[in-house]
This record gives structure tokens, sequence and C-alpha cells, in this order.
């Protein structure tokens, strides 16, 4: 596919797709309220299925598009189905969260503060089982951003969170924040670590959306070791340690097999001294 179509295309998704969130928020959500007859949780319950599904469509347009693509979906064990865990896992590009809630029935995540109480955002966001992150006047207190989290794990509901905060850099890894270990720790509930990778620079960091790879992204998932927080005697500065660790060696083993790719794709003229 040529390269401007590409960008054409990629555009094109994202227009459609914080459009669809603005006119979810304003025209389908306040339906949805009605049919649920003033029952807010019941409303939130249904929006928050809905999006995710929502987010499968817009996942499955850009494959049909040819602009990205997967070698496999996570699947939990049976056991964790319709239970409450949090799930962590590494950041390497804009749309890793939409595979998580698409793929996950009833996951949900925290959102950017700003985002949740915004006015173009806010409605569609504030209708689903999404958690706020901490405003500025929440941390400059500390921690009631976290009780919030620990609240929503403790009502049942299963959430994802990404430890660097933001996306990875496209040669290292941030450094793990405990929160989410934390949360698992007090709610006593499986702690749940995805590796994300991807074979192109697409959407990462740094990356405008309009600079795309000459082909289709491929994301691919590996499901780790789950923690049962219950009987592991570990603190969650100590899992976050162990975790930050585990993730940068398979972040390196990652990046030094997309760099291998490229080369033996885009091999360096050889260089010496010209035939006479």
């Amino acid at each position: 596919m040529p390269r401007p179509l590409r960008i054409f295309l990629t555009g094109l998704s994202f227009a459609v797709f914080f459009g669809g969130s603005i006119g979810l928020g304003v025209l389908v959500f306040p339906v949805f309220f009605l049919l649920a007859l003033g029952n807010w949780e019941k409303h939130r319950a249904r929006c928050t299925r809905f999006v995710s599904r929502g987010y499968g469509t817009f996942l499955f347009w850009m494959r049909f598009a040819g602009l990205i693509d997967w070698r496999n979906r996570i699947e939990l064990p049976p056991e964790l189905r319709g239970k409450p865990y949090v799930l962590v896992a590494n950041h390497p590009t804009l749309i890793d969260v939409l595979y998580f809630l698409n793929g996950l029935p009833g996951l949900t995540c925290v959102v950017k503060s700003e985002w949740y109480h915004s006015l173009v955002f806010g409605a569609v966001l504030r209708g689903t089982h999404y958690v706020p992150g901490p405003d500025a006047s929440e941390s400059a207190q500390g921690g009631v951003g976290l009780e919030r989290m620990v609240a929503h794990v403790n009502a049942g509901h299963p959430l994802m969170i990404f430890p660097e905060g933001t996306r990875s850099a496209a040669d290292r890894l941030r450094r793990f924040r405990r929160g989410a270990f934390e949360i698992a720790k007090r709610c006593e509930v499986p702690l749940v670590r995805v590796f994300i990778a991807v074979d192109r620079p697409m959407l990462m960091k740094g990356v405008p959306f309009w600079k795309v790879p000459e082909d289709k992204a491929t994301w691919s998932f590996e499901l780790l070791e789950i923690v049962d927080t219950k009987t592991d005697p570990r603190s969650a500065a100590e899992l976050a340690r162990d975790a930050q660790a585990d993730y940068e060696q398979r972040f390196a083993q990652w990046v030094a097999a997309r760099e291998q790719r490229h080369f033996a794709q885009h091999p360096e003229p050889a260089t010496g001294p010209a035939a006479p």
C-alpha cells in the first residue's frame, strides 16, 4: 500500500475514533440511561460493554485497512473470568489498552483526570466503569487516587494499569510505579502480567501518527506468570522491582529482535574500495 494512502487511512481512523467517542457520550449514552430506568450501576455496566465492543470495531477496521495486525489475543485462565484482578503491562503504543478492554470482558482502566472531566470526552468516560486518575489537588494530598482504585477493585471490578504511567520510550522502559502492585496487595487479588511486543515503530512515544511504517505493524501479547498476592510474601515495592527487572530483560530481547529484523530487511550497502 502506498505510504500516502497509509497515512490518510491512519488519520481517518483516529478522526472517526474521536468523533465516534463524542457521539456516544452526547447521543447514545443518554438513551442508554433512559433504558436503564435511572439505575446508574446498570447504565454504567451497559456503557462499559458497549465501549469495549466499539474498541473491537476500531481495531478490526484498522486490521481490515491493512494498518495493523496481531498474532494473538489475551486469554485469561477460566478461574479469573468474572473476578477482580489487577492487570499490568508495558506500554509501547497508543492503542495497547484497546486490545485489553475489548478482549477481556469487564476489564476497566485508569484514565487521565483531565480527560475524565473534560467536556469533549468526559461524557463517554463518566458513563463507564473507568476510573479517573488523581488530579493535581489529589496528587498533592497523596494517596487519594490510590484509595479510589482500591475501592473500585474491592467492588469487584478488574482493573488495568500501565505501571510506567505513560508510553514506554523507544529504547527503554520507564521506571515502574508502585501503585498497581499496592492495589493488588491491598485487595488480595491476582496480579496479571502481560508483555506487549510490536514489530514496527507505529504510534509509539515521540512517533507522530503520520510516520507510519512501510508495512502493517503486528502486536503480540505474552501472558506471564500470574502472581497470587494472597500467598506471595513480597511487598508491593518488591513486586514492582521484580516486575521491572523481568520486563526490562524481555524488552531488551524484543528491541534486539526488532533491530535484527530491520537490518535483515534493509541491509546497509557494502563499503570498500571501488573496483578498478
